[in-house]
């Protein structure tokens, strides 16, 4: 259980990341509750915070994430040492020539593709920390493409942060499976927080694409169906998406408790639709 005087800051930086609503998140969360899963962990910042007591399970799509999670579990030592070389040698570079010195940091990651070693999840922290704006961006063929971001003397990690993370995940089951198949055991008072990717708002189609496999229609349509089999398991589950159309269809107030969250939109390539505008909590309870 996190108590109120601890603070976490994630490892990553995260498109995404709940850490403006978090507030929101924790206040609706059941007051008890068996073992709890999060399938599409992300940056993980719900999981930091969340007031658990019994199991936990995390799981996402994303390799490279996942197995992040798995060194910083079993190995923060070394990957500390990984990172902080890499790091050294990243600032070492005139600002001029950084972005030659990502390139090269890039090139290493694509060097280790489809090997998911210590060296590539320190790669991958020093990518995410270099990148254009944390994102990840693997194209078809599973190359990374994520330009450089420009960022000014980044710290790609605080020491004391991974040692509070590992010793948060001890005990933690980690999971790099749909996340369908996370939920497989999910049983009557689990609850379970889903983060899947975002259904397109009413004002803008545009859908931020967090791993090479995009979201179709039906995969939206797959996860309503989870959410209702959850549900009749006798499980708590909350889901945030957009306040569209569609997820207001298949979960309407009178089988849902719906939270309206104001939100403030600054990745939408068009600049009409930046701004406030707002996501749901849905919740089965």
């Amino acid at each position: 259980m996190v108590e109120k005087e601890e603070k976490y800051i994630p490892i990553v930086r995260w498109v995404g990341s709940k850490k403006r609503i978090l507030d929101k998140i924790l206040k609706n969360v059941p007051e008890e509750f068996e073992d709890y899963y999060e399938p599409f962990v992300g940056g993980g910042i719900v999981f930091l915070y969340m007031p658990y007591e019994n199991k936990v399970i995390l799981n996402d799509s994303n390799k490279d994430l996942m197995n992040l999670y798995k060194r910083i579990k079993n190995n923060s030592k070394e990957l500390i040492k990984k990172v902080d070389k890499y790091e050294k040698d990243y600032l070492a570079h005139k600002e001029s020539d950084r972005k030659d010195a990502y390139l090269d940091i890039r090139d290493k990651f694509n060097k280790l593709k489809g090997k998911y070693t210590l060296d590539r999840a320190a790669l991958y922290i020093s990518i995410n920390k270099t990148g254009f704006s944390g994102l990840f961006q693997i194209n078809k063929d599973g190359i990374l493409t994520t330009g450089y971001g420009r960022v000014k003397n980044p710290k790609f990690y605080k020491k004391d942060q991974i040692e509070k993370f590992s010793k948060k995940l001890k005990g933690v089951k980690l999971m790099n499976t749909d996340y369908r198949k996370a939920l497989k055991n999910a049983t009557k008072g689990d609850f379970i927080y889903l983060d899947p990717p975002y259904v397109p708002d009413d004002l803008n189609e545009y859908n931020m694409k967090y791993t090479k496999d995009c979201w179709t229609e039906n995969d939206f349509l797959d996860l309503v169906d989870l959410v209702e089999d959850l549900d009749k398991r006798g499980c708590y589950v909350m889901l945030s998406n957009s306040d569209s159309k569609f997820i207001r269809k298949h979960f309407p107030k009178k089988n849902y408790t719906i939270v309206k969250i104001p939100i403030h939109r600054s990745l939408s390539p068009n600049m009409d639709y930046r701004g406030y505008q707002h996501e749901l909590l849905i919740m089965n309870y």
